[in-house]
Order: structure tokens, then sequence, then C-alpha cells
């Protein structure tokens, strides 16, 4: 009996050790009952935005603790205003994400004019991961003469962009630069969505974006042949888009071909998730884990191919090797894209 009696307080305080351990995980205690923001640099609507409410439908289940988690959009200012708060603003807890215009990924490398206003350097965020890999485009309304280089050259062009500091103004005036296309473009708007009805109204012609922005957040555009594809802006051609040449294609010396290779670099971390410097390491890790476990689950994989989100994601430890190749490419090269940006910022 005495023997039966210690086995059975042995197994019972070997449970309730067990149930201490799984109730001590820092992570777990941490996030229970929290709700997290995501904050957004693109508007409502637009690409950046579909991207973000569906990674935050799905997140919370691989988050330990599963925290509650809110999307909110600050547009406007190539990301500043976003990454200003998250900084400035935020608690550095792990419980404020951030998911900026690509803009910043290059901000460290260019220094441009501005990019001083930048809260903190760049290189040292804390990548969790992009949900995608995905080209920027030039996308045209359906019956504009644009198709070829030779059709820009020929025709002036009308291009909607939010403002100068992002790649909707900067794309446009590397090819009227560098390809000699007629273009003007117009800054000012506060989104994609709010372009492509500047488009339908025929205010202007074409607007550059990421793919998803017509692809998942403004999908009915592309679905109803009201606008098409003409030119993609990354290192090579997207599987998404085979039959769709790149800017560096259409480049006429080598030099120009390396140099929109390079700035398309950062569209392989087309949506990318972050924290400001200073969130615990084991909330970063916690955090990297789950992006990871939501990138493989079914469930998201489903909905983001519904909404026509091609599933291509990259790991946080992979941006931060990209943001390595980035910060060691030639001065030379970094040098004359700054040229040419200021220049035409300057206008």
């Amino acid at each position: 009996m005495m023997r039966l009696i210690a086995t059975t307080f042995a197994v019972a305080l070997g449970v309730a050790a067990g149930a201490t351990a799984a109730a001590a995980d820092p992570i777990a205690d941490f996030y229970t009952g929290k709700t997290m923001h995501l904050i957004v640099g693109g508007s409502t609507g637009g690409g950046y935005d579909a991207v973000a409410r569906l990674l935050a439908r799905h997140i919370s289940r691989h988050i330990p603790g599963n925290p509650s988690i809110v999307v909110e959009n600050m547009s406007g200012a190539g990301s500043l205003i976003l990454l200003n708060y998250i900084q400035n603003k935020s608690p550095k807890d792990g419980t404020v994400m951030g998911l900026p215009t690509t803009n910043v990924m290059l901000d460290g490398k260019l220094k441009l004019p501005g990019s001083a206003n930048i809260p903190f350097d760049i290189n040292q965020a804390s990548w969790i991961g992009t949900p995608a890999q995905q080209p920027q485009v030039l996308f045209v309304w359906h019956d504009t003469p644009f198709r070829t280089l030779a059709d820009m050259r020929a025709h002036k062009m009308l291009v909607g962009a939010i403002s100068i500091a992002t790649d909707t103004y900067i794309l446009p005036m590397l090819m009227k630069q560098m390809l000699h296309t007629d273009m003007n473009v117009i800054p000012g708007y506060k989104g994609s969505a709010e372009i492509l009805t500047a488009m339908e109204r025929r205010e202007v012609d074409a607007h550059v974006a990421l793919l998803a922005n017509v692809t998942a957040g403004n999908s009915s555009y592309l679905k109803e042949n009201k606008i098409r594809i003409v030119l993609q802006f990354g290192r090579e051609r997207s599987a998404e888009l085979p039959d769709i040449p790149t800017a560096a294609e259409w480049a006429e010396t080598e030099a120009d071909k390396r140099l929109l290779q390079f700035y398309g670099i950062k569209y392989e971390m087309s949506y990318p998730v972050m924290f400001a410097p200073g969130v615990p390491a084991e909330r970063v890790a916690a955090l990297r884990t789950a992006f990871d476990q939501t990138m493989a689950d079914p469930q998201y994989q489903a909905e983001a191919r519904r909404i026509g989100l091609e599933v291509n994601p990259l790991r946080g430890s992979a941006m931060h090797d990209l943001m390595k190749t980035i910060n060691d490419m030639p001065e030379d090269l970094v040098a004359r894209l700054r040229a040419l940006i200021v220049a035409q910022t300057q206008r």
C-alpha cells in the first residue's frame, strides 16, 4: 500500500511539473490575451493592405498565446510615417509589427535626401519575413496605345504616382531618363486603389505598383481586362509573368542593365514584415517561427491563391542576407543610381 501511495504521489508530481513547465512558456505567457498591431505602409484596398490582412488572419494560430492581430494603415511619405511611429511611439515589446513599402530596403545604401529622417538604421530592423517575392509592374489602361518600348517613346504617357519618394514615381522617371520614354509622372495620389480609379476616369494612363496590387488588391481590373501589364521591374522575369519583359532587358548598355537589376533586388522582399530595433530577441525568433509555419499552413496557402497571391515567401534570415547583398554593391553603381534619383526628384 505504501509503495502504491508513493507511486501515485510521484506520478502526480510529474503531471504537476509538466503542467507548470507548459504554463511557464515565456512567449505564450506574454502573448496570451494581447492584441498585436500590424502597421501597413499602403492604403486600404491596395496590395500591401490585402497581403497584410491575409497574414493577420492566419499567423495568430502559430504564435504561442494566440494574440489577436489588428491591421492599421499608415500610408504616405515612402513609409516614413510608419517607421517613425513604430520607432518613436509604439512599444518595443513585440506587439507592433510594420509592413513598409519596399523603397525602405535601399534607403540605407542610397542615402537619398530625406532618408536621414528615417528614425533608425534600416539594417538594424528585425525582419520577420516576406509573404511573397513579386516584381513591381507597369500597367496601362486597356485602350491606351502602350505595348512596347517604341510605343512609350512615340506617345506621351501620364503615370499616376503616390509620392516622389516611392517607386510609383522613381521607376517611371528612371525609364524616362534611361530608356528615353515620354512620360509625365503625376504624384499626390493616396494609394494604388485611388490611382486605378483615376485611370478609369482617364485622368492618367498608367501606374507602377507591386504585382499583388492588381492580382490581390484590385483583381477585378485585371480579370475584366480593364488594364494590361506591359513591363516588370526585377532582376529577372517573375514566374508569374514569364511573357512580360523586364526593364533591364530594354536597357541599351550593360551599365544600365546592372543598375536596373540592382534596383530590382528589393522586390525579392516585396512585403517586408519587420520589428523596429529593440524588440527582445526571443520574441523576434518566435514571430519568425510563426511566420514560417503560417507560410506552410494549407489554410493560408489556399486563401492566398484564392485572392491572387502567389505563395513564394522568404524567411527573415534570408532577408538579412539580401540586405547584405545590397550593402555590398559597388559604390560606383550606387552613386550613379543615387544621382539619377536625386536629379529626378529635384525637378
